[in-house]
């Protein structure tokens, strides 16, 4: 039985110039992703690596940011580089602060500006290369995917 998206690997993908209009997650990485309307909570999830974004504007209209990686297979290498997303301003042109709010859930990596909104520069932990949280990704790897 695979968990909630499968298993293998994610590496090295790059997503630039990219102009969105009213979308309702414009970034989004999810190992928590379920094609059901229930699934098991698992701890094994498609190792994610080198992932970036560049030059993404446009409007959103849930959340700028999602990117929820896996308590015991964080994503790795991550970068957010000059993102600049509005909300579409909903109804009547309401905005909340949470709406402004981008979510990273064990995912590392870097920002570079501008970051728009500004939520997105404090998302991503910073990379720890060489310490735990890669070797954790390598051994979580290895016990998934064996050769």
């Amino acid at each position: 039985m695979y968990p909630q998206g499968g298993l293998g690997v994610v590496k090295n993908l790059t997503f630039s110039n990219i102009q969105v209009k009213d979308v309702k997650v414009p970034i989004v990485i999810d190992q928590y992703y379920c094609d059901k309307s229930k699934c098991k909570n698992q701890t094994r999830a498609v190792s994610i690596s080198g992932v970036k974004y560049n030059n993404i504007v446009g409007s959103f209209t849930v959340q700028p940011v999602r990117i929820a990686c896996s308590n015991n297979v964080p994503c790795m290498d991550v970068d957010l580089m000059d993102i600049r997303l509005r909300p579409s301003g909903g109804i009547r042109g309401l905005q909340t602060h949470q709406q402004q709010q981008a979510l990273c859930w064990n995912s590392y990596g870097k920002t570079q500006g501008p970051l728009v909104p500004s939520s997105i520069g404090y998302c991503l932990r910073k990379s720890n290369i060489g310490g735990y949280y890669s070797q954790k990704v390598s051994r979580s790897y290895d016990k998934i995917c064996p050769s």
